[in-house]
């Protein structure tokens, strides 16, 4: 028996020793592997979840996607067809939403306003990223631009969907953050799958302004994918609206205070305060539920967003901005500031999300917001 014991132990003192030794890869070989593996994919199917944590809005996501890729363009740009698909959703309405493209033509279906956006698939990027199914798009671009833009340090290795992989820190380079809009972004962890190089999750510590992950429940890669996945007959019912049609539309439009009241179906607010020197400069009203009013004067200028609708702003805080959380009318609000660059100032009131922004302090973009009446 005390033999027996003694071989076991020697024989998981010699494993234990042969994992010591066994050396991890190193953050430029990982980046190779990446790269080699997404050269070599030809179609793929995943699972992947969402989930998001910010002062806004908080939420969960989870798509089901499918990648068929086709030859590069005559201009070398990369060409795939695409189809994802919102499964599940905290918001309900989300659910069911999906995009689809054959590599020349995309659809956007919408199952809560039973619209259908389409056009060409060059003017799908200028739809999907402020839609739930655009975010897997999103996370790719972020990754492949930040593999040659941010440090990457390996952590070790660990388990995600039962699936060993290597853990990764990954840090925005200082000279490439305003690039990468990773500004604010204080630790990100990639978790790469060891077999077959491609990232299995994601997560995003960014402080005051949110966290999120996202992570591949499943995966399969150049396991074969129909292409009858790839079209996409629009509902009968469904209202079509043309891509280039919708972005005309959508886009701000010159207006008077009285035709920017009549063109939207709230209350719009004015500042009854504003500070020296700052006198109305325009007016400009986007779609049906945006107005935006612009004041300057003396080097100085204020933008007054009100809207109903989705408050698409990408802009990312400056690097070494000052986030606080606030109450402003009486609702919370959040406060940017960072010095020599103004503030920006945001909460929502009654349903109509409002944004006040400018090269002037927080205090007085918080002493705008009181008198808006």
């Amino acid at each position: 028996m005390r033999q027996r014991f003694a071989t076991v132990i020697l024989l998981i003192g010699s494993l234990l020793l042969g994992a010591c030794t066994q050396q991890l890869p190193t953050a430029d070989e990982i980046v190779t592997k990446m790269e080699a593996a997404r050269a070599s994919t030809n179609d793929m199917h995943a699972t992947i979840a969402i989930n998001f944590t910010a002062p806004e809005e908080s939420g969960s996501i989870v798509i089901e996607g499918w990648m068929q890729k086709l030859p590069d363009a005559a201009n070398g740009s990369p060409r795939a067809r695409v189809r994802a698909e919102v499964r599940e959703a905290s918001q309900a309405e989300q659910v069911g939403a999906l995009v689809v493209s054959d590599g020349e033509q995309f659809w956007l279906y919408n199952p809560a306003e039973n619209t259908v956006v389409t056009g060409s698939a060059a003017e799908m990027k200028d739809q999907t990223p402020t839609n739930p199914v655009g975010a897997t798009q999103m996370l790719q671009e972020v990754v492949q631009q930040g593999l040659d833009a941010v440090n990457l340090e390996v952590l070790g290795e660990e388990q995600v969907a039962g699936k060993n992989t290597w853990k990764i820190k990954v840090s925005p380079k200082p000279e490439t953050t305003a690039n990468l809009k990773l500004d604010g972004v204080i630790e990100g962890t990639m978790w790469v799958d060891e077999a077959l190089a491609i990232p299995l999750k994601l997560s995003i510590d960014a402080s005051d302004l949110g966290s999120g992950s996202v992570e591949v429940r499943e995966i399969a890669v150049n396991s074969g994918v129909s292409a009858d996945l790839f079209t996409y007959t629009p509902p009968a019912d469904a209202t079509i609206v043309q891509a280039t049609d919708l972005a005309e539309q959508m886009a701000p439009k010159a207006a008077t205070l009285a035709e920017a009241r009549s063109s939207v179906s709230f209350t719009l607010r004015e500042p009854s305060y504003l500070p020296v020197g700052l006198a109305l400069v325009e007016v400009r009203v986007a779609g049906t539920d945006t107005v935006i009013i612009n004041y300057g004067g003396q080097g100085a200028s204020l933008s007054l967003v009100q809207t109903n609708g989705s408050l698409n702003d990408d802009r990312q805080p400056p690097t070494g901005s000052a986030v606080k959380q606030i109450t402003v009318r009486g609702q919370s609000a959040t406060l940017i500031t960072a010095d020599g660059q103004g503030s920006f100032l945001t909460w929502e009131e009654g349903g109509i999300k409002t944004v006040i922004a400018g090269t002037i302090s927080g205090d007085e973009a918080v002493k705008v917001a009181e008198g808006l009446k």
